[in-house]
């Protein structure tokens, strides 16, 4: 039974019947209540879900599906799988199953799709998550399946023309392929041995050699190539065609198989046309290896007068085109001596019309740089390719190359003590050490020069000159010591151009020496001076100091002539008929001559003042022959083969050998190479197949 009588609370209770207690009861209450609506708010889920759709494989190159692709539904929180499922649809219609992955909603296609289709997926509304929300809007996914696999480009491209035969082919696919089957369907005609490797969609086929010259290529990919998907590739077929050779070498130098190259020797392929120096990089490499610099250039040539451009030409008018036909390699530092090296030259070289070089390889062998000519044989040689100074010793052996010029040595000398060596080439007089250090470039620019002659002493050349146009400046003495000026000797009876014009070792044809080759004789103390003129090939008295003008004897020569200091006079070949009879002749210092005995080529003088000179057989041939004197008109032919004929003769320095060249008789210049004979006739011996102009060094 309720009272309405006042309760008596205990004391300590009495609080709860306070006033103030009483007014904080409605506050407390407050917020008791917005407590329940947050905690109602936060713990109960009333967002739907929300998704997203895409394709499980694309295409990387356009994006289209592969036929082999799932589609999903990405949810963002858990849904009731069935809601889902049901609001799902795919048109055309697709049999397929459904997969959960986490909040994933997976539809996988019981077979592949077809090819080149439009799809549309569709999720309806209605769709709930787990708290019974339900997502009211719709979304939709369009794709279009990929056709069959294709060849998206080539390198070469389709119809190529003068492709590298060192190419590499590049076929570059829509989509990823299934390797295997991709290089099954691969055919090259004509057949090609190849490695092949793959990035991505790009096939790159590495041919194992250089592919033909000049030839077409058909690439074909069919059956059974099928991309990642297992489709089958659609049928492609291209065509290039390789470069031709339209640059053939003509000449390499040093020539293949040679030993005995100078360790300074450039090496240099000689092309029948010009060259595009952007083809050369890396063209020529050596091994054992070692660096270089490459460059193109036109080799000198001293056949035409080097006419100057006229003040008219405008600077800026752009030069024509180089027409340059030699590529030359040039060591950084001294091969090493006596080492093969294999040279290879690539492929990859063109002519500026862009035709091609063959790929080619040879080997040289380097020899030993001399230290000294002295009691060395001294020769010219084409056996490097191209004519250049060789020594050998007395007996044949070490033979090695001194010079190493890429157009032909004409004429050298070589100074009394061995240790330096004078040469022409192309119009262009050098000296260097024996062992082909400090080389220096006599010659001025503008000008051509020959037939460098050591003085006596040492200290100066004498040669012929002509300047730019080609005009004939004469005899000049160069000094080789600093503080002297070069001096002009002869008014003229400089050889004339074209020394380049000679071949092989510089065989004439006729017996004696070229016209650029020294064709001079000095007296014992330098004063006087012999020379057979270049001009017109008559022998020439010169007074060195100019204290008397030059002579011009009325005899014409054809060799080199010597001085006899026992007789104190020179001696020279030289015919006063216009040809008609040759014979050996000694010149007096002051000019006057008298004939010895016949004779028709080169001399040379013993220690003991024996002559070896040149006779004329009555067969036709030349030999040998051997006189006690110069002046003795009494000689003994030393050799007797007609088939052969023999030229410069010289003495080894203790008188008792005479080394000398051969040629074939009926062909005089072909070199027969260099031979020794003793003054008697007897030990004839063959020191080297080739080669001519053989001097004997003290």
């Amino acid at each position: 039974m309720l009272s309405s009588c006042p309760v008596d609370l205990p004391k300590p209770l009495r609080w709860l019947n306070s006033g103030a207690f009483l007014r904080a009861l409605g506050p407390i209450a407050g917020l008791v209540l917005v407590a329940a609506v947050l905690y109602t708010a936060t713990s109960i889920d009333r967002v739907p879900p929300s998704y997203h759709l895409k394709l499980s494989a694309t295409s990387p190159e356009d994006g289209k599906a592969l036929t082999l692709t799932s589609i999903d539904v990405v949810f963002n929180k858990a849904v009731k799988p069935e809601t889902a499922q049901d609001a799902f649809s795919i048109t055309p219609a697709v049999i397929g199953s459904f997969h959960w992955q986490v909040t994933t909603l997976i539809f996988t296609p019981s077979e592949k799709l077809p090819l080149a289709t439009t799809f549309k997926v569709h999720v309806a509304g209605g769709v709930q998550d787990t708290s019974g929300n339900v997502q009211g809007a719709s979304q939709d996914l369009t794709f279009t399946t990929v056709g069959k696999p294709t060849v998206a480009s080539t390198t070469p491209a389709l119809a190529a023309v003068s492709v590298p035969v060192d190419t590499t082919i590049q076929i570059v696919f829509d989509r990823l392929m299934d390797t295997n089957t991709a290089l099954a369907g691969l055919t090259i005609v004509p057949d090609v041995h190849y490695s092949a490797s793959w990035n991505g969609t790009v096939l790159a086929i590495t041919p194992d050699s250089p592919l033909l010259f000049s030839t077409t290529y058909d690439v074909k990919l069919g059956d059974p190539a099928v991309d990642t998907d297992g489709t089958p590739l659609s049928d492609f077929e291209t065509t290039f065609t390789t470069v031709g050779i339209g640059l053939r070498a003509s000449a390499v130098i040093p020539a293949p198989n040679v030993a005995g190259v100078s360790v300074l020797s450039p090496i240099a392929v000689v092309f029948d046309g010009p060259i595009d120096p952007a083809s050369i990089k890396d063209a020529i490499r050596l091994t054992p290896p070692i660096s270089g610099s490459i460059k193109t250039m036109t080799l000198p040539d001293d056949r035409t007068a080097k006419v100057q451009p006229t003040q008219s030409a405008s600077p800026e008018t752009p030069p024509a085109a180089s027409g340059d036909n030699v590529l030359v390699f040039t060591p950084d530092a001294p091969l090493a001596a006596t080492t093969t090296y294999s040279v290879a030259l690539s492929s990859g070289v063109r002519r500026t019309n862009g035709e091609a070089a063959s790929e080619q390889s040879w080997t040289f062998t380097t020899g030993e740089p001399p230290s000294s000519a002295q009691n060395q044989i001294v020769f010219l040689s084409n056996r490097g390719g191209v004519a250049n100074v060789w020594l050998m010793n007395p007996d044949g052996s070490n033979q090695r190359e001194v010079t190493a010029e890429l157009v032909p040595v004409n004429g050298f000398d070589i100074s009394g003590d061995g240790n330096t060596v004078a040469y022409a080439a192309a119009g262009q007089v050098k000296r260097m050490r024996i062992d082909g250090q400090n080389a220096q470039v006599l010659t001025a620019p503008g000008t051509f020069e020959y037939a460098p002659t050591f003085t006596p002493d040492g200290t100066a050349l004498v040669v012929g000159r002509r300047d730019a146009a080609g005009a004939d400046l004469g005899f000049w003495r160069i000094p080789l010591v600093s503080g002297v000026d070069p001096k002009q000797i002869t008014p003229d009876g400089a050889p004339g151009l074209g020394s380049v014009a000679l071949a092989g070792e510089g065989l004439t044809g006729v017996p004696g020496e070229p016209s650029w080759a020294p064709r001079a004789a000095f007296s014992a103390d330098g004063k006087k001076f012999l020379v057979v003129r270049g001009l017109d090939n008559a022998l020439e008295l010169v007074d060195v100091a100019g204290t008397t003008p030059p002579v011009v004897l009325g005899l014409t020569g054809n060799s080199r002539p010597i001085w006899d200091q026992l007789d104190g006079a020179f001696y020279a070949v030289a015919t006063s008929d216009k040809g008609a009879t040759w014979s050996l002749w000694r010149v007096s210092t002051d000019g006057s001559t008298a004939r010895i005995a016949p004779a028709v080529g080169d001399l040379s003088l013993a220690s003991d003042g024996s002559l070896a000179s040149v006779g004329r057989s009555a067969d036709g041939s030349a030999h040998i022959s051997f006189a006690p004197t110069a002046g003795s008109s009494v000689s003994s032919a030393l050799t007797q083969d007609s088939s052969w004929s023999d030229s410069s003769p010289s003495f080894s320095p203790d008188g008792t050998l005479i080394v000398f060249g051969r040629y074939v008789t009926n062909t005089p210049k072909l070199s027969e190479g260099i031979w020794t004979v003793t003054p008697g006739g007897a030990d004839l011996k063959n020191l080297a197949t080739d080669g001519a102009y053989p001097r004997w060094m003290p």
